[in-house]
C-alpha cells in the first residue's frame, strides 16, 4: 500500500488510495501544558523546557476510553467518516513502516474516499475536504507548506478529485 505522511504540530495527515487519515499527536490539555511553561519560565528557557516535555512526555494525559466492541472494517471497505483509537486501526495500515508511532488511546480519524466530493491544497488552511454528506461538509486539516508538493502527487496519483 502507498502511503504518504505528513507531519504537523498536532497531528500526522496520511494520504493513502482509499482514505485521507488524520492521527492525533498532542491533545489540547498537552498543548496548554506545552505553551504554559513556555510562558511561565520565559525567555530562551522556556521554550528548551517545552521542548523537552514535548519529547519525553508528561504525567497524565486523555483517559483511555474502549468504547466499541468491534474493530474497524478493512480501508477499502469503509463507507462514512469514523474516529478509532489508534490500537484498532486496521493491521493494512498499523504495519506500515510509515505507520506514526503513537500512544493507542490517540484518536485517528479516517476519511474515505468516497466520502470526499473535493480536495483542495490551501496556503492558509491546509488539506481542505469538502465530504459527501449535509453536515460538516468542509474539513480543514492544518497542513505545513513543506508538506504541500507531496501530498499534492499523492492525491493527484491516486485519482482524488483535486482543486487547484
Amino acid at each position: 500500500m502507498d502511503v504518504t505522511v505528513a507531519e504537523a504540530f498536532e497531528h500526522y495527515i496520511l494520504v493513502t488510495d482509499d482514505a485521507i487519515v488524520r492521527v492525533e499527536r498532542r491533545s489540547e490539555e498537552e498543548r496548554r501544558r506545552l505553551s504554559t511553561i513556555v510562558f511561565v519560565v520565559g525567555g530562551i528557557v522556556g521554550p528548551v523546557l517545552a521542548a523537552l516535555a514535548d519529547r519525553m512526555g508528561m504525567p497524565g494525559g486523555p483517559t483511555k476510553l474502549y468504547l466499541r466492541s468491534q474493530g474497524p472494517p478493512p480501508l477499502a471497505e469503509m463507507m462514512d467518516v469514523k474516529t478509532w483509537w489508534a490500537s484498532d486501526v486496521p493491521a493494512e495500515l498499523s504495519t506500515l513502516a510509515a505507520w506514526p508511532r503513537v500512544e493507542g488511546f490517540r484518536p485517528v480519524t479516517f476519511f474515505p474516499r468516497r466520502m470526499i466530493a473535493r480536495v483542495q491544497i490551501s496556503r492558509w488552511r491546509g488539506l481542505v475536504m469538502t465530504l459527501e454528506r449535509e453536515a460538516a461538509r468542509e474539513i480543514a486539516l492544518p497542513l505545513p507548506a513543506w508538506h504541500h508538493r507531496k501530498v499534492q502527487r499523492h492525491l493527484t496519483r491516486a485519482g482524488y478529485p483535486l482543486v487547484s
